[in-house]
């Protein structure tokens, strides 16, 4: 337990993946950037939810650092939305899984792993995809689980705004 404390605290946990398409165009001008509700698979609900609802409102927060003007949801499934008018968008899919809860009598560390594939306008395979794999420790006199989730979940939104707004950043 005391090397893998000492990894997390020395940053040698799992890293942030970014695969790019060699025609990405970054920034795209589009007023518009559409997020589809993620794909999770065994993660609390209540976890998912403040993910996608933080990192959706980062978006429109820091929406200046980029060439659209706001980033909107897409209510619906992928396969009931108009394909047509979809392959003229530029889009966002997430995907959060194998949350991992593993506690013992003083401690409980928490994983997570999540996906964003963005979309280009005319494509039909992702340009870029980014794979985040988050890890959190704590010690149960520190603090409690609900504390550590949402903490966990804000820096998985915080980390999913970074690289977003990486990919769209406004070109000078």
């Amino acid at each position: 337990m005391a090397l893998q404390m000492a990894l997390l605290l020395t940053g040698c946990g799992p890293a942030t993946k970014v695969s790019v398409a060699p025609d990405f165009k970054q920034g795209p001008e589009q007023e518009a950037i559409y997020i589809v509700p993620f794909v999770t698979t065994l993660v609390p609900e209540n976890f998912s939810d403040a993910v996608f609802n933080a990192y959706v409102d980062d978006l429109n927060d820091n929406h200046t650092l980029t060439n659209a003007t706001w980033f909107s949801i897409i209510k619906e499934e992928l396969k009931n939305v108009d394909q047509q008018w979809l392959a003229k968008q530029f889009y966002i899919t997430g995907e959060i899984w194998s949350y991992i809860e593993n506690a013992g009598c003083c401690s409980t560390e928490l994983r997570v792993k999540a996906r964003l594939q963005f979309f280009e306008a005319g494509k039909k395979e992702p340009s870029m995809e980014v794979y985040i794999p988050l890890e959190s420790f704590f010690d149960h006199d520190r603090s409690t689980l609900a504390v550590e989730r949402d903490r966990l979940a804000a820096r998985l939104a915080r980390e999913m705004t970074v690289q977003t707004i990486k990919a769209l950043r406004k070109q000078h």
